[in-house]
C-alpha cells in the first residue's frame, strides 16, 4: 500500500478477519476491553459481515467515523472470505476516511502462542485439496520468521515440522495442526498443540493491528495457491463447452478488470 505509515491516532481500531470459516470482527484498543463478534460464516460471509460490523459499533456506542483505523487480515485462507473482508474494509475506509492496514494470519496465530511458548512456533492452517498453509517462527522474546509462508502438501509440511523440532521446544498452532495432528506429531512427537490455538488471541490481534502500517487505498490479498476454480479450470471449462485456452483468457481478463 502506498504511503503506509504507523497509525498516529489513539482511537478505536476495527479488525476484520475472513480467512477462516469463523468470520471474526474485533473492536477496541490494545490493553482495554475488546468487543468480539464471530459467525461460522462458511459460504455466506457477504450476507453477515456488514451486519456484524454494524452490531459491534452499536454495542460500543460508536459511529464508523469514530474509528482510528481499519485492519483487515489479508490471508492466507478462504478466497471468498478474504475478498469479502477486504471489500467491506475498503468501503468503510472510503466512507469514513479511516486508513487501512493489512495483517497476515499466520503471524497472528504464532504471536498468540508465543506469549506462553519458547523455541519454535509453527502456524499451520487448513488450505483444502490436501494442502496446508504453514510458516515457522522463532519465539525468543521477539517473534522472528524462520521462513516465508507456504502452501504445502502434508508430507512437505511434516518435513517443515521436523525441521522446527530441531530448533528446540516446538509448538504447533492453527486449525491445520489440529486437523492433521496425528501426521504432524509423527514428524515431531514432542510438539505441543494447544487446545486454544486454532484462533489468534484478540488482545494480540489488536496489539499487532496497532503496530501495523496504515494508509489510503486497498489492501492487497495474500494468496499462496491458486483458487479451486483455477486448479479445476479445464474441467469447469469443458462443462461449459469452452476450451481451456478460452477459459484461461476469460479468467485473465476478469482478474485484470478487478
Amino acid at each position: 500500500m502506498a504511503d503506509a505509515r504507523p497509525l498516529p491516532a489513539a482511537g478505536p481500531l476495527l479488525v476484520i478477519n475472513g480467512v477462516s470459516p469463523r468470520l471474526t470482527v474485533l473492536l477496541g484498543r490494545p490493553g482495554r476491553e475488546t468487543l468480539v463478534r464471530e459467525n461460522a460464516a462458511t459460504g455466506h460471509a457477504a450476507a453477515v459481515l456488514a451486519p456484524m460490523v454494524a452490531d459491534i459499533l452499536t454495542a460500543a456506542g460508536l459511529a464508523p467515523a469514530d474509528l482510528a483505523g481499519i485492519a483487515c487480515v489479508r490471508g492466507p485462507g478462504s478466497f471468498t472470505g478474504i475478498r469479502v473482508a477486504l471489500a467491506t474494509a475498503l468501503g468503510l475506509s472510503l466512507a469514513t476516511g479511516a486508513p487501512m492496514a493489512g495483517l497476515e494470519y499466520l503471524p497472528l496465530l504464532a504471536a498468540s502462542a508465543a506469549r506462553h511458548a519458547t523455541g519454535a512456533v509453527i502456524a499451520v492452517t487448513h488450505a483444502r485439496n490436501g494442502q496446508v498453509y504453514l510458516q515457522p517462527f522463532l519465539a525468543d522474546g521477539d517473534l522472528v520468521p524462520m521462513g516465508p509462508p507456504e502452501a504445502l502438501f502434508l508430507d512437505a509440511a511434516a518435513a517443515r515440522v521436523a525441521e522446527g523440532a530441531a530448533v528446540g521446544p516446538l509448538t504447533l498452532v492453527g486449525d491445520g495442526a489440529t486437523r492433521h495432528r496425528a501426521a504432524l506429531l509423527r514428524a515431531a512427537p514432542l510438539a505441543a498443540i494447544p487446545g486454544d490455538g486454532d484462533q489468534p488471541d484478540p488482545d494480540t490481534v489488536l496489539k499487532l493491528a496497532r503496530q501495523a502500517a496504515y494508509g489510503p487505498g486497498q489492501v492487497e490479498p495474500l494468496y499462496l495457491r491458486p483458487s479451486d476454480a483455477e486448479e479445476n479450470l479445464a474441467t469447469l471449462a469443458a462443462g461449459r463447452g469452452l476450451s481451456p485456452e478460452t477459459a484461461r483468457t476469460m479468467l485473465k481478463d476478469a482478474v485484470t478488470r478487478e
